[in-house]
């Protein structure tokens, strides 16, 4: 009974006081980020140790909508929002009210299929089988449809996508094979598309770019080559852009016909020669950024992964921002004043008053600063100092509603959390002897040491409780918890048990960290409070990173 009142309490009055909004940006938030998560995930491991060549197996061109499938999600993703920009406010109004229940049991759905997708990783090779790729294609194919369909009902129930088909109607149901067909369209087409020219004046661009970062970096005009270190490029004919001039300008096209009745002509016709000089740009930027990454961080990165998906990661950005400044600039955008009566749609809460993306956000900016982290540096450690500053703009950004929590120190729960920190250290296993991270840290000027030190240890101690706590003893306990179906108690346990589970593995050490999760919780549930959980895991964190200062064991955080 006492748990259980604890619960209650916790999400009825503190989390009400935090939050406040009925609608939730949470769904969205979680969901897209796990999504892009698993689309890079699947670009990284399938492209940089995959072993086996498919077009051994299969017709080229099913290895080749196999191959493209990241770059298809990006430009479906691209057309269904401008099929549904002019439907933008009644489309929201839909959202708003986000899914009905069991949104964590469609994202498991979505995680299945996910793993159902990797699965072929682990034992598909060019010595396998006929009958094995067979099982691969099935599990490919298979998983795909589950990660899709959970990722789309975890973001909003059947009814509200059938609104959103009704809303887009035919136009909708034109772009989505379109969209779809568009990464295999373009490849296609490069092969008409080489004008030397173009491509020269390509080459100059990216050479002079890559200077100002690298003045090392050396041209060969007469390879068209740029060079930096032992890694080099050439750029062909087909690295001149003009694919993306095709794509951004049959983008636009579609956009000025479809919003023809809100755009001003003549002077809407800018954003192509807007759009394709911009594409341009981006071009030269991700061939300079193509040497750069190869030269210092991975070559098989660089090729394989970058160069494969930038340019359409590039060319999505690119079109919603054109679509998004035309809506958003008077002078493309018809003011057709009070003659046009629009449907009145429920107002969003503003995110930074949205107590569920303030339990989410955090989180997401920490997890996502760790990807970049391992996918741009050799020693992932090093870059601890931008992922701080990245986590503190993201808890600064909702400071308002975190401000309101009852942040009173709880002296039994840091003694706690005290007594974790001294049994964390006690049971580590000694650090390897050839740790990357303590040569790198050692080879650094003590200025820069100093500031990353700092970093780590501020991070590890204060931002880290906050930024964990909030997402696992409070938004994932909160939403995990059925006591209303399974009754006070055992919907308890089930919200700890998972929550606490998700938690432990995120560490190596995860018997230890479940452990530690299990304390956490009870001081999160004890007196209803969310702080306490996290005063005890800041002294837990505290005690761990003076240590590790004190000794030089920074592989204890």
């Amino acid at each position: 009974m006492f748990v259980g009142r604890a619960m209650t309490d916790m999400t009825t009055s503190e989390n009400r006081s935090a939050g406040g909004a009925a609608r939730s940006w949470a769904p969205a938030l979680l969901t897209g980020a796990l999504v892009a998560v698993e689309l890079a995930l699947i670009s990284l491991l399938y492209i940089n140790n995959f072993e086996f060549v498919c077009e051994d197996r299969a017709p080229k061109a099913f290895c080749g909508f196999l191959s493209l499938a990241p770059a298809r999600a990006f430009t479906l993703f691209a057309a269904l929002a401008l099929v549904l920009l002019p439907h933008r406010r009644a489309a929201l109004a839909l959202l708003a009210e986000g899914p009905r229940g069991g949104a964590l049991r469609w994202l498991g759905l979505n995680l299945a299929g996910f793993a159902l997708l990797m699965s072929p990783w682990f034992f598909l090779s060019d010595a396998s089988g006929g009958g094995t790729f067979a099982a691969a294609v099935v599990l490919w194919l298979s998983g795909a449809a589950a990660a899709s369909a959970g990722a789309a009902l975890a973001l909003a129930p059947a009814a509200t996508w059938a609104g959103l088909a009704r809303l887009g109607g035919t136009p909708l149901f034109l772009a989505i094979p379109v969209a779809i067909a568009a990464p295999d369209l373009a490849a296609f087409a490069q092969q008409f598309w080489k004008w030397s020219p173009l491509a020269e004046m390509t080459f100059r661009a990216s050479a002079a770019l890559l200077q100002v970062f690298e003045p090392d970096a050396i041209t060969i005009p007469e390879n068209v080559a740029l060079k930096l270190g032992e890694f080099g490029v050439r750029v062909g004919p087909q690295c001149s852009g003009i694919e993306g001039f095709a794509l951004i300008s049959g983008f636009t096209a579609l956009y000025i016909a479809m919003f023809r009745r809100d755009l001003r002509f003549p002077h809407v016709l800018l954003l192509l020669p807007i759009g394709i000089l911009l594409s341009w740009v981006l071009n030269v930027v991700r061939i300079a950024g193509l040497v750069l990454l190869g030269a210092h961080v991975s070559p098989t990165l660089a090729i394989e992964g970058f160069h494969s998906h930038a340019g359409w990661l590039m060319f999505t950005l690119l079109s919603l921002s054109l679509a998004a400044a035309a809506h958003a600039t008077p002078f493309f955008r018809k003011d057709r004043g009070a003659a046009v009566a629009r449907p009145a749609a429920a107002p969003l809460p503003p995110l930074a008053e949205d107590w569920n993306a303030a339990r989410l956000i955090p989180f997401i900016a920490f997890m996502a600063t760790a990807l970049l982290a391992s996918t741009f540096f050799e020693i992932p450690g090093e870059a601890y100092p931008l992922r701080f500053v990245v986590t503190l703009a993201a808890l600064l950004f909702f400071w308002r509603l975190l401000a309101r929590l009852d942040w009173r120190i709880d002296p039994l729960a840091a003694g706690a959390g005290v007594l974790i920190g001294l049994a964390w250290v006690a049971t580590a296993p000694e650090p390897a002897a050839d740790d990357p991270l303590a040569a790198a840290l050692a080879a650094l000027p003590l200025w820069a040491f100093a500031i990353w030190a700092v970093c780590r240890v501020i991070g590890t101690s204060l931002l880290v409780p906050v930024v964990e706590e909030l997402l696992f003893r409070s938004y994932l306990q909160e939403r995990l918890n059925l006591s209303a179906r399974l009754g006070p108690v055992a919907g308890l346990l089930l919200a700890v048990g998972v929550s606490t589970a998700l938690f432990a593995a995120l560490h190596d050490r995860w018997i230890a960290a479940g452990l530690a999760g299990l304390v956490f919780a009870g001081f999160a549930l004890r007196r209803g409070r969310i702080a306490d959980a996290i005063w005890c895991h800041a002294a837990a964190n505290a005690v761990i990173a003076g240590f590790a200062l004190a000794a030089g064991k920074w592989s204890l955080i």
